[in-house]
């Protein structure tokens, strides 16, 4: 029963995304007829999903999105036709008020019952080509559960790393991630981290801190300098048995196992000591503590804290060396003997809406064309990307010829995956050895390729779906990500930054013997559309700043190199 349930939920992702064909839909039957189980656990999954989208929209559930399981979404109410009264009465006036949990399962065993008895007698599978959920909702607020509620984690943020080296069992961070309570420490480098609360400090290596809240933060070694402005008054550091307040002001803490000085560039802070004495502290004052517990008066010398400036002055160098060496890898990338089709998003657009190829030797015949797609800042300020935001953008090319093995790998920015399919490189028709590769709701990667026509009957394409790797901290980040499809050794490779996401063997009568592209869109889909120019919405929300098809499956070094010769 295992493979028909693997086989079943294959054939209802091609359902879901319009791409399954009469055969297939005559294969779903031949497995639901004889075989209550797999209708049991069929009509399982559409209750589950329907009920669950009913709730996302009275505001009592999470999206769709954070589901797991089967991603079949068809209301029942258009799967059986003689339930639709049911399917009415169940979200007209209920969803005007907060459900209760036995309101639910009520509901859920009526809805079971319904479906399968529509089922058994019509014995019909709906079209569900457009990929759209047609569920009754309301804008009622007063019945969302704040306790559902989307969540993230964090107490501060990191906005600035400078030639950091990271501590010993100190995660790699990047700019951008939220910072949790914790230990946080770097060998070398700075780093800005922005405290929830407004506090904005500069982390000089080699350092050690414990973040405990978004106002407070114990120091056990390093040199720091914090920006504290009216907003944030209160913000404090503890070091030992000394804590610093500020009162909105700018300030250095430097400690080491001699000690710890105190000093006050702008505005005010206070010292709290054990046995509650205060002492203020104004700009152009500085105070040693001694290891022996002892106080004195000592000197400013603000050259020696790097300021907010200061440091936004060295990432700038940092950021235009790695451009320079992105430049220098691009360049020589360009006249790799495996690169199919190579758009480095670095030349400026112009009025004929191009996306030119960059291959060496020049080949303007792979050159895209740009539909709707709208030219942003890419990585770096000298460089160009494309952003993918309504419903029809996209770049369309044509790239002939058949390949033994693939490798696709690209630079985006996510703003949300707010859509079933998020589309990073779609073959048009979808026929023999033409790949698909796309980003889910969920978080997965889905890379396929078709082992046979179309209009063939044989075995289905093999989805190499990963693990989740999105989080919303993600959003408005440039990552990196890879696919490497080696058709000898019949292996599917995910990598996200440079790191394997996921592999994933194929069986050889699902495995093409070779792979074409053909007539495809970058961040769209040609194909999802329907009577009356209606189409499903895939493009992907966001921007693409470099794209590259190789001949060939890159190894995991190769993969990496290009991951760390592009980072921003």
């Amino acid at each position: 029963m295992s493979t028909e349930f693997d086989e079943l939920e294959s054939l209802l992702i091609d359902w879901e995304s319009g791409s399954l064909d009469e055969q297939g839909v005559a294969r779903i039957r031949e497995i639901l007829k004889p075989n209550a189980e797999a209708r049991s656990h069929f009509v399982q999954m559409q209750m589950i999903t329907a009920a669950m989208q009913l709730e996302t929209d009275a505001g009592l559930a999470p999206p769709l999105s954070e589901m797991s399981g089967s991603r079949s979404r068809q209301t029942l109410a258009e799967l059986t036709p003689n339930c639709q009264s049911l399917a009415t009465s169940a979200t007209s006036e209920q969803t005007r008020r907060v459900f209760s949990t036995s309101f639910w399962l009520v509901s859920a065993l009526s809805l079971l019952v319904c479906v399968l008895a529509g089922w058994i007698v019509y014995s019909q599978f709906p079209d569900h080509s457009d990929g759209l959920v047609k569920v009754a909702g309301t804008g009622d607020l007063s019945a969302r559960d704040a306790s559902r509620e989307a969540t993230s984690h964090g107490i501060a943020l990191v906005t600035h790393l400078v030639d950091v080296e990271w501590g010993v069992d100190q995660p790699a961070l990047e700019v951008g991630d939220a910072l949790p309570p914790g230990r946080f420490a770097i060998q070398a480098g700075h780093a800005q981290v922005e405290f929830f609360c407004g506090a904005t400090v500069i982390v000089e290596g080699p350092a050690e801190l414990e973040l405990e809240s978004a106002t407070l933060a114990r120091v056990h070694s390093g040199r720091l300098r914090a920006h504290v402005p009216p907003a944030a008054r209160g913000f404090a550091l503890e070091v030992d048995d000394m804590t610093v307040v500020d009162l909105g002001t700018e300030f250095g803490l430097s400690v080491s196992t001699d000690g710890a000085n105190v000093q006050v560039f702008d505005g005010e802070v206070e010292l709290h000591r054990p046995s509650n004495e205060k002492r203020r502290l104004s700009a152009g004052q500085s105070v040693i503590r001694s290891a022996d517990g002892s106080y004195r008066d000592s000197q400013v010398t603000p050259e020696t804290f790097v300021d907010i400036a200061g440091l936004e002055s060295r990432a700038e160098m940092q950021r235009s060396a790695r451009y320079e060496r992105w430049k220098a890898w691009s360049d020589a990338t360009r006249r790799d003997p495996r690169l199919i089709a190579y758009y480095a998003f670095d030349q400026a657009g112009d009025w004929e809406r191009r996306l030119a190829c960059s291959n060496e030797p020049t080949n303007k015949e792979l050159d895209g064309a740009i539909v709707g797609a709208r030219e942003v800042e890419g990585r770096w300020d000298a460089k160009r990307a494309l952003e993918f935001k309504r419903p029809a953008d996209r770049v369309r090319v044509q790239i002939p010829g058949e390949y033994s093995s693939l490798t696709l790998a690209c630079w985006v920015k996510i703003d949300s995956l707010d859509r079933w399919y998020n589309s990073l490189l779609l073959t048009d028709g979808y026929d023999k050895g033409e790949p698909h590769w796309q980003i889910l709701d969920t978080g997965q990667i889905y890379f396929s390729v078709r082992p046979v026509e179309r209009t063939q009957q044989g075995p289905r394409d093999f989805k190499a779906l990963s693990p989740s790797f999105w989080q919303p901290s993600m959003n408005g980040k440039w990552l990196h990500l890879a696919v490497t499809c080696d058709m000898d050794a019949r292996t599917i490779t995910h990598y996200t930054n440079g790191n394997v996401l996921s592999r994933h063997i194929v069986p050889d009568e699902q495995m093409p013997s070779a792979t074409r592209i053909g007539a495809a869109s970058i961040g769209n889909w040609a194909t999802p559309t329907m009577p009356d120019a209606e189409f499903a919405i895939r493009n992907l929300n966001g921007s693409i700043d470099e794209m590259a098809i190789f001949a060939a499956a890159l190894t995991a070094d190769e993969i990496k190199e290009i991951y760390d010769h592009g980072k921003p």
